[in-house]
């Protein structure tokens, strides 16, 4: 799956609050550098795929590419 800024994304699991003991929104790992797994980056998306405080693009849920 690639965000809208041509992201990849790897590991793309339900996240888990532990403030409220809930599954909320998405996590994964960005690929920030193309083919170099030690600049992979930890984000979160909201529930419809919004970026929650990072600037590596939103991500489309329906496509699943």
């Amino acid at each position: 799956m690639k965000t809208t800024k041509g992201l990849n994304v790897l590991g793309l699991q339900k996240s888990f609050d532990t403030k409220v003991y809930f599954y909320q929104g998405w996590s994964g790992r960005v690929r920030v550098v193309e083919g170099n797994p030690f600049y992979d980056d930890y984000a979160k998306w909201s529930e419809s795929g919004q970026a929650r405080d990072h600037e590596y693009g939103d991500i489309n849920l329906k496509d699943g590419k």
